[in-house]
C-alpha cells in the first residue's frame, strides 16, 4: 500500500525546491563558465582565421588590397563577438535578444534553437530540459561562428567559391569525412573530387563528394577527377574547451551539477509515480462499498 498522499505531496514539494536551488546553482555554474569560454572561444576563433589566410589560402589573402584586408578582419572579430554574446541571453531570461545585423556581416541559414520556457526550474524534468537547451545553444553557436567566418572568406574570395554548403555550415557530415589538419585545432581540412570537364562547378552540385585527405591514390590521366584540398574554420567544443585549464575545470563543475540534475529528475518521477498510486488506492477505496 502506497504512503498517504499528503506525504508523497510534501516530498513533491521539497523536490521542487531543490530543483529551483539547483537551477540557481547551475545557473551560476555556466555564467562562471561562458565568461571564461568567451575568451577562448574568441582566441580559437581568430587563431583558425589567421591561419586560413596566413597558411592555408596566403595567395588569396595578399591578392586583398590594405583596405579591404583591414574591413575583412573588421568584420571577422565582430561576426565572433556578436555570435559569443548572444550565448548570455540564454541563461539571462530577463535581457532581450535584440542585436542588429551589420551590413557587412554575412547572413547564415543556420536554424536557431527554440526559446526555452521561463519556469525553467520548477521542476526537475523543466530543469534539466533548460540544461540540454543551454548545451545545444552552445554548439549551434560554435556552428554558427563557423558558417559566418567561412562564408565571409569566401565572400571576400579568400576561400573557394566551389566548397560544398555542408563544409561551410561544418556539418556533421563533413566531420564524419574530414579531420583536423595536424597540430591545428579548429581546422577541417579535406579533399573534394570533382570531375575536371564541364568548367566551373556550382557550390551545391551533387557531384561534389567529401574524401579523407589520406591515403588517395590518382590517375595522372587527362581523364582523372581533379582533387581539390579545402581547409576550413570548423570550431569543436572538445577542443576549445582543451586549450584552456580554467574552461575544464569549469566544465567539470557543471557536469558535477547536471548529475544532481538526473538524479533530481529521477527521484521526481518515481514520487510521481508514488503520488498516483496512492490517489488510484485512495479512489478505489472510496468507491467501495461493503454488499
Amino acid at each position: 500500500m502506497a504512503r498517504p498522499i499528503q506525504q508523497v505531496e510534501q516530498d513533491l514539494t521539497q523536490l521542487r525546491k531543490a530543483s529551483s536551488q539547483l537551477g540557481q546553482e547551475l545557473t551560476a555554474a555556466y555564467q562562471s563558465y561562458f565568461t571564461s569560454l568567451a575568451l577562448t572561444l574568441r582566441k580559437q576563433s581568430i587563431q583558425g582565421c589567421y591561419y586560413l589566410c596566413t597558411t592555408c589560402y596566403p595567395e588569396a589573402f595578399l591578392k586583398l588590397n590594405y583596405d579591404r584586408r583591414t574591413q575583412l578582419l573588421i568584420t571577422l572579430k565582430r561576426v565572433i563577438r556578436n555570435v559569443i554574446s548572444d550565448l548570455v541571453v540564454h541563461i539571462e531570461p530577463h535581457r532581450p535578444k535584440h542585436r542588429p545585423t551589420d551590413e557587412d556581416e554575412p547572413t547564415g541559414e543556420l536554424t536557431s534553437i527554440p526559446v526555452m520556457p521561463m519556469d525553467w526550474f520548477e521542476t526537475p524534468a523543466s530543469l534539466a530540459t533548460w540544461q540540454q537547451n543551454i548545451e545545444a545553444e552552445i554548439g549551434h553557436s560554435l556552428k554558427e561562428i563557423s558558417y559566418k567566418v567561412n562564408l565571409l572568406l569566401q565572400q571576400a574570395q579568400i576561400m573557394p567559391p566551389t566548397i560544398p554548403k555542408q563544409i561551410l555550415e561544418a556539418s556533421a557530415e563533413a566531420d564524419r569525412q574530414g579531420g583536423s589538419t595536424a597540430n591545428v585545432p579548429n581546422i577541417l581540412s579535406i579533399l573534394i573530387e570533382r570531375e575536371t570537364t564541364g568548367g566551373h562547378i556550382p557550390e551545391d552540385n551533387a557531384d561534389d563528394r567529401l574524401m579523407l585527405s589520406t591515403a588517395i591514390e590518382l590517375d595522372r590521366a587527362d581523364e582523372s577527377p581533379q582533387i581539390v584540398q579545402i581547409h576550413s574554420l570548423y570550431l569543436r567544443l572538445t577542443e576549445v574547451e582543451f586549450s584552456d585549464v580554467t574552461v575544464l575545470s569549469l566544465r567539470k563543475n557543471i557536469s558535477q551539477l547536471v548529475d544532481k540534475v538526473n538524479k533530481l529528475r529521477r527521484e521526481y518521477i518515481h514520487k510521481q509515480q508514488e503520488l498516483k498510486i496512492a490517489e488510484a488506492e485512495s479512489a478505489w477505496r472510496n468507491s467501495w462499498f461493503e454488499d
